[in-house]
């Protein structure tokens, strides 16, 4: 047996729907394994396994999608393509904004820079822990190359809640509560500015377009928002509108160093009475956050 097919048969008998560590070359996927990699200064080598089950695999496939390696001066991805791989750079002073959404078992980290490039890392929720890990590095080392001071301070609240009980958002959004919790145990300087439930929009249209609301309702999801000296962090779903009364349990955490907020805006929401807008300009990226007007989120914000 040749070395390239002990390579594929060790990498398909490890083959699984879980993101893992690769410490050393001999774990590289077959693949990727001709990019040089310095594991000794790399903060943090993962492999993200392609969407398929175990029973579609096969020993000749290249089974990984991405090969994401935290490098001392920039994050770098490996991506499978066509014919090989391409390659995608983010210096860690250019991530703006990293998202991590899970919907059931799909999970998804999406990094943006401030160039306006969005990098997408699916990956199945029972790596969850090596995910979250790998957002608090990344967290860590673009803060560390950022500017320390913000370019505009968000707005005191000016009467932010002191804490979250379990329901105080209603039964239908303990799963947030319980993602602040999370956040707060992980966190330990942050303070929560604002919270709130999901509400039921009425539309600007007319009589026809409310009457069909009436059955088929767009709902507002809550959000949770909160903050440490140098971070942004809002909590919610995948989706700030969902049509329908499906439930959604679906959760996302989104976090934004504060000094990549160049500017912060507010409008009124185009198609829904009572919802507004706020724009987050992050270089020449632009992340939008729906949420009831006047509420304390939007105050919390926009001011």
């Amino acid at each position: 047996m040749s070395a390239t097919d002990m390579t594929r048969s060790a990498e398909f008998d490890a083959f699984g729907p879980w993101v893992d560590r690769v410490r050393d070359a001999t774990e590289v996927p077959g693949l990727y394994r001709d990019y040089p990699l310095d594991f000794s200064t790399s903060r943090l080598v993962l492999k993200v396994p392609r969407n398929i089950s175990r029973r579609d695999a096969q020993p000749t496939m290249d089974l990984y999608d991405h090969l994401v390696v935290v490098a001392p001066e920039a994050l770098i991805v490996l991506s499978r393509a066509n014919t090989g791989y391409t390659r995608s750079v983010f210096d860690y002073a250019d991530i703006v904004a990293l998202t991590d959404t899970v919907d059931l078992v799909d999970g998804r980290l999406d990094i943006r820079s401030g160039t306006g490039d969005t990098l997408t890392v699916p990956y199945n929720v029972s790596s969850e822990a090596v995910i979250t890990h790998l957002v608090d590095v990344l967290s860590e080392l673009s803060l560390a190359a950022m500017r320390p001071t913000p370019v505009l301070t968000l707005p005191a609240p000016d009467d932010p809640p002191a804490d979250l009980d379990l329901l105080d958002l209603g039964k239908e959004d303990v799963g947030l509560v319980t993602s602040y919790f999370d956040l707060m145990r992980r966190e330990l300087g942050a303070s929560l500015l604002a919270a709130h439930g999901r509400t039921v929009l009425t539309p600007r249209g007319g009589l026809i377009s409310r009457a069909v609301h009436a059955f088929y309702p767009m709902t507002l999801h809550g959000a949770v928002l909160c903050r440490t000296e140098r971070e942004l962090h809002i909590l919610g779903r995948k989706a700030w509108l969902l049509r329908g009364s499906t439930p959604d349990l679906s959760r996302s955490h989104l976090t934004i160093p504060l000094a990549a907020i160049d500017e912060i805006s507010l409008r009124p929401h185009a198609d829904y009475l009572g919802a507004s807008v706020v724009a987050l300009r992050l270089g020449e990226t632009t992340l939008e956050v729906v949420l009831p007007e006047g509420s304390a989120a939007v105050h919390a914000l926009a001011g």
